[in-house]
């Protein structure tokens, strides 16, 4: 899909800056941070957002649990663009990242009646039965 894109003229930048003025921005799938949401904005770009709706409901869960005072757990892979996109919608420390059933087993939160847990949509039940479970 990455490759037709280029083929057909699509440029893939990591800044917001990258994009050039009257252009088109597509957000990936993946979802972006609010202030990637935001330095569109400023730049009066054109948006795409192609989030995947599996994406935005994680956002938009997250989003309720802050609001809800509850410390988040998001259970995914560090760098990778949807971990990033989801942490980046969230309030600056109303999510920690566990990748691992040690990172789980490490983690004592501020509440634990006040706890919730997303995803990254990308990985399988499987892949976080173990880490929800710790």
């Amino acid at each position: 899909m990455v490759e037709d894109l280029r083929a057909r003229g699509a440029v893939f930048v990591k800044e917001v800056d990258e994009i050039p003025i009257g252009a088109v921005a597509v957000f990936s799938a993946h979802g972006v941070a609010r202030k990637v949401e935001g330095e569109a904005a400023l730049r009066r770009l054109d948006v795409l957002d192609a989030t995947c709706p599996l994406v935005t409901k994680v956002h938009n869960e997250g989003r309720r649990y802050a609001a809800q005072g509850r410390a988040i757990i998001l259970v995914g892979h560090a760098g990778h663009p949807e971990v990033v996109g989801t942490m980046g919608q969230l309030p600056d420390g109303a999510v920690t990242l566990i990748e691992t059933v040690e990172d789980a087993e490490r983690f004592t939160p501020r509440d634990p009646a006040k706890l919730a847990f997303v995803t990254q949509t990308t990985l399988s039940v499987d892949d976080t039965r173990e880490i929800v479970e710790a």
